[in-house]
């Protein structure tokens, strides 16, 4: 006789760690947002955690939910076990919310999301003390990758970043997505400029690595191409890996590992130092 499948818990079995569900309230102080929050358990007596933020954040994509899994799950867990606790927030503008959340975003990209995101760490360390607000990084990949530069020219909180196949000038971006949430370039150019960190190169803080697959189809290389060049140009420094042949998945076993290996040893360089107050 056949019984039903029964559910059981993995994390012992395969060493793993659970993440622990967030509510926090959006930047407007009202809105409630949710996260999770990935701890080491490394950290001993008075020892101080570093914290990266890695949200998507973009619309369309809902990345926070109560299950096992998601897109950067395992290096999540990498991440931990090297010392380093791992956040992941859903600001407004992403979808499975309603309209009036998802609609927060209209004609101006990066600044709602940013202030989200910052209200929420806030919150975070507030309820943590063992993270090391002195030590905190910023990760993501497309348009986390574009958020991830954004904070990093318009804050001064991260100590190191690492944008993986990012739009850097939403001009270069196609019309079909673009052109939804920031209309048409003639009739926002104001919200096309503020939303590019492009235009805003000279105000980065921390150390940054950017990341391309030279034959990215979906976010042209032209994007990172013109972000380093006005680095170099304004004598900002700045860390760059190319992946020859990769798309914007930059996939196969040999380019992720290498890939997440890159990321870890980035945080670890920038993150890992001690803190100097």
């Amino acid at each position: 006789m056949c019984g039903f499948w029964e559910s059981r818990d993995i994390s012992d079995e395969y060493d793993l760690l659970a993440p622990k569900i967030l509510e926090l309230k959006a930047a407007d102080g009202e809105t409630t947002l949710y996260g999770t929050l990935l701890l080491p358990t490394s950290a001993a007596g008075n020892a101080r955690i570093p914290l990266i933020n890695n949200p998507y954040g973009g619309p369309g994509e809902q990345t926070v939910a109560d299950r096992w899994g998601g897109s950067s799950f395992l290096f999540d867990q990498i991440l931990a076990r090297h010392g380093f606790a791992v956040l992941h927030v859903d600001n407004r503008g992403i979808a499975g919310r309603g309209r009036a959340f998802a609609a927060a975003l209209s004609h101006r990209l990066g600044e709602v999301e940013l202030a989200d995101q910052l209200a929420a760490i806030q919150q975070v360390l507030t309820a943590y003390p063992q993270l090391d607000r002195n030590r905190l990084g910023w990760w993501g990949w497309s348009y986390g990758a574009y958020l991830t530069l954004y904070a990093m020219t318009h804050s001064d909180a991260f100590k190191a970043g690492v944008a993986v196949a990012p739009v850097t000038d939403w001009l270069n971006y196609d019309s079909i997505y673009t052109e939804r949430y920031l209309g048409l370039p003639k009739d926002n150019p104001k919200g096309y400029k503020n939303s590019s960190p492009i235009h805003f190169a000279g105000e980065t803080k921390g150390r940054v690595l950017e990341v391309h697959g030279t034959s990215d189809d979906n976010v042209h290389l032209q994007n990172t191409v013109q972000m380093i060049k006005k680095w170099a140009d304004l004598g900002v420094e700045f860390d760059l890996q190319l992946y020859p042949g990769q798309d914007h998945s930059i996939s196969g076993a040999a380019a992720r590992i290498h890939l997440f290996h890159r990321i870890l040893d980035h945080f670890a360089c920038w993150l890992m130092r001690p803190a100097i107050n």
